[in-house]
């Protein structure tokens, strides 16, 4: 088993199709930002965490907006909103607020469409997340809905990790 979970995410990994000009934008507004924040929440939130300690390993002023002392964002800040499926609360609350205050927005979701994507400056779209079609797995199952090995949503934190690696390496040239 554990063979064919790495397999579909090796796979998965390799067929990413990533817009080399959104990954040029992301790394500027990075770099021109005073403030970066980051904001997600369950394992989204470990891959945000893991990207803001490298960030500050190259001299970034980063902070992850659920730590407990965070300065304001305002318009020289940009926040980055991790969510599989562009819905998570808290993270769309922040984003909006943020948002408001006129930071700028990058999502990395799974879904363009999402509500998070859609206030956001610039989406980066990570496959991995999945929309069931009904919540009730036997349901799924006898539809022939099946899920992929790596269950919870682990391909999209899987694959963010891996590209945010990618925006590290590309910042600290």
């Amino acid at each position: 088993m554990l063979n064919l979970v790495i397999e579909e995410i090796t796979s998965h990994i390799k067929s990413m199709d990533i817009d080399d000009n959104e990954t040029k934008l992301m790394e500027n507004y990075l770099c021109d930002a005073l403030k970066v924040f980051i904001c997600g929440f369950g394992e989204s939130e470990l891959v945000g965490k893991a990207f803001a300690s490298r960030l500050s390993e190259i001299r970034r002023n980063v902070y992850v907006v659920s730590e407990t002392i965070v300065p304001e964002i305002d318009d020289k800040s940009v926040l980055m909103a991790i969510s599989g499926s562009g819905e998570t609360e808290p993270t769309l609350t922040i984003s909006k607020q943020a948002h408001e205050d006129g930071a700028k927005i990058i999502s990395l979701t799974s879904f363009t469409g999402s509500p998070i994507a859609q206030i956001s400056d610039l989406v980066i779209e990570i496959p991995g997340r999945i929309k069931a079609k009904t919540k009730n797995y036997i349901e799924r199952r006898i539809s022939g809905e099946y899920e992929p090995l790596t269950p919870f949503g682990a391909l999209f934190d899987i694959s963010a990790r891996i590209y945010l690696e990618g925006i590290i390496a590309e910042l600290a040239k």
